[in-house]
């Protein structure tokens, strides 16, 4: 092939960079049990920040493909590269290092600390919380302050749903969970209706889809995500997306 030849292929590659990263499908996982925001249910995947990654991504005329993982693996797949991005994330300083960030997050919600309405008192600062137990599930963030104490003991649970009823059994003193998640779990099962209270707020979480560092397609998607966000928030399709599932909390 002459060296003419080579260079005009080469720059018709070059100006099909975008249509060529639209033209693929790429696999993102999707936690797998964090109903109202992402759960994989009845066969498919589904949850108010499943529907906010779809609309971002179609809205930028990129095709993707949703693979449901426990958060742990999914980002542990992420990290390595073999999916580009995972999801339901609060980013800490480890996370930022680790993965790569877009500038939307997919949503905001409170952090907060649980413990059995029949016990539960105002706890003002997180240092009361010295030689107690809470269950947190695994991989998961709560915050930075929460993060670092090292005062307390954490009790791994694989769900939120475990962790509420270790509380409720008296097998750990408090549960951390954001306030969306255990208001849906609160919701499903009758048995946990009223029986936890909310003592503590550990942080306000804007939560985010995290994009791995080993694909160097990573960047370009990413722009293409934020291009779908900024498109989804201006024409209104991100807060229908919002009042749907608000108004199905408060249906259920």
């Amino acid at each position: 092939m002459n060296h003419r030849l080579s260079r005009a292929i080469l720059c018709l590659l070059l100006s099909l960079g975008p249509s060529l990263v639209q033209a693929e499908t790429f696999r993102i996982g999707a936690e797998d049990d964090w109903f109202p925001y992402t759960a994989f249910r009845n066969g498919e995947i589904q949850g108010m920040s499943v529907d906010i990654v779809r609309a971002a991504f179609a809205a930028s005329n990129v095709d993707i493909e949703l693979v449901p993982y426990p958060y742990s693996r999914c980002m542990d797949t992420a990290q390595r590269g073999e999916i580009m991005a995972c999801f339901n994330t609060l980013p800490n300083k480890q996370i930022a290092s680790q993965y790569l960030l877009p500038k939307y997050p997919l949503f905001n919600d409170d952090i907060l600390l649980w413990a059995n309405s029949k016990t539960a008192k105002p706890m003002t600062s997180l240092a009361a919380l010295a030689k107690q137990s809470v269950a947190v599930t695994i991989g998961y963030e709560y915050g930075p302050e929460f993060d670092s104490m090292t005062s307390f003991k954490r009790v791994p649970v694989r769900r939120d749903l475990n962790g509420f009823l270790m509380l409720q059994r008296g097998r750990v003193d408090y549960a951390a969970a954001y306030r969306g998640t255990a208001e849906a779990l609160f919701a499903e099962r009758a048995e946990l209706k009223g029986a936890f209270t909310p003592v503590a707020t550990l942080t306000h979480a804007r939560v985010f889809l995290s994009f791995t560092r080993k694909d160097p397609r990573a960047a370009d998607l990413i722009s293409h995500f934020d291009q779908g966000m900024q498109i989804i928030h201006t024409n209104g399709t991100y807060q229908r997306i919002l009042d749907h599932w608000r108004h199905q909390s408060a249906a259920d």
